[in-house]
């Protein structure tokens, strides 16, 4: 791997714990293996914010040893420290820096992806819906501001690490309930003169919100007639949420013959989404765009 920051910063892993360093394009190596566990060097990160800073993931999986490897040297790899800390005591197949904030970090383990909000000093489960499998890669699409990750079997995913980034902006301790930007929506792609809509048009909206601790809240929208045409409550919990709604706001189902189903989506216009909560009410603009493509 090549240093982001210096051309010609070259960093080696082998198995067996053996780390090398060359700072001068190949043309002359330094091994920095000491107190290293003999295991294999299954992913090297150089920071993108200082030059000597550089992380390390290893797995003993080949030795039959499932625990955690996980590392950080502000040396080039002269001197290593640990940083696994409360992750889950298992393989850590991979580790990488955020593009864009020093101190957030995220690991691919046997079982799933956890993030760091503090360069490893603590670490959680990130998002939802993701199988309990070995993460085999993961990259940052920097444009879209995109996790995609790489499992072992079980295909391709990626969450969306704006969210995110507005509480980076807060140091993670915004000291209220925020309801964050919502991004623009899109009125699915109609695909019959009965306004039946094609299901695989239909991308869901991202609310996100902060809240200060758990409890049961309520979600409204209204349009610019001040009507409320859609609102459900959630159990949220402290920290960081997300509820991805899939823009109906009327549905009705029935057993009479020729009605299967009702779905009225949410109309191209500008709305107005209510985050009411027991500390007070926090809004932001919700924008809804007529089909494009």
């Amino acid at each position: 791997v090549e240093s982001h920051l210096q051309p010609g910063l070259l960093y080696v892993g082998m198995d067996e714990g053996v780390f090398w360093c060359s700072k001068d394009d190949g043309q002359n190596w330094e091994e920095y293996s000491d107190r290293l566990p003999p295991f294999y060097i299954r992913s090297i990160y150089p920071s993108r914010f200082k030059k000597s800073r550089v992380y390390l993931a290893m797995t003993g999986i080949n030795n039959d040893d499932l625990n955690k490897y996980l590392f950080v040297s502000e040396n080039y790899g002269k001197n290593w420290r640990p940083i696994a800390s409360n992750l889950p005591n298992e393989p850590v197949n991979v580790i990488l820096e955020d593009s864009f904030y020093e101190d957030i970090l995220y690991a691919g383990v046997y079982r799933g992806v956890y993030i760091s909000t503090d360069r490893g000093k603590s670490w959680n489960w990130l998002g939802q819906n993701m199988p309990a499998v070995s993460i085999g890669d993961m990259e940052i699409q920097e444009r879209e501001k995109e996790l995609v990750v790489g499992t072992h079997g079980r295909g391709i995913y990626y969450v969306d690490l704006q969210p995110i980034y507005d509480v980076a902006e807060m140091n993670f301790k915004p000291g209220k309930n925020v309801l964050l930007g919502i991004p623009p929506a899109q009125y699915p792609k109609v695909r019959a003169s009965h306004g039946e809509v094609d299901k695989a048009s239909i991308t869901k909206v991202p609310i996100s919100f902060w809240m200060e601790e758990n409890e049961l809240l309520e979600l409204s929208i209204i349009n610019q007639q001040k009507e409320t045409i859609w609102k459900k409550q959630l159990e949220a919990k402290k920290g960081l949420n997300q509820f991805r709604w899939d823009m109906v706001i009327k549905r009705e189902e029935s057993s009479l013959p020729y009605f299967i189903h009702y779905e009225r989506y949410i109309r191209p216009g500008k709305y107005e989404v209510v985050l009411e909560a027991q500390e007070g009410t926090t809004k932001q603009e919700l924008d809804v765009l007529g089909w494009r493509y």
